[in-house]
């Protein structure tokens, strides 16, 4: 259970992450790439996110 309850942390991290950079994106007219890297988003979820987007 313990995996589960760390695999849900993670995905509800990566979601928060997500709508902040749209939300940045929409509202400054940034890129995406600009937008992570104003939050100092690590490369490691750059490319997970940007699969999202």
């Amino acid at each position: 259970m313990c995996e589960a309850v760390e695999k849900y942390a993670e995905n509800v991290r990566l979601n928060s992450l997500l709508e902040s950079i749209k939300n940045l994106m929409e509202s400054m007219k940034w890129s995406a790439e600009q937008a992570m890297s104003a939050m100092k988003v690590s490369e490691a979820d750059k490319a997970m996110l940007l699969k999202e987007l």
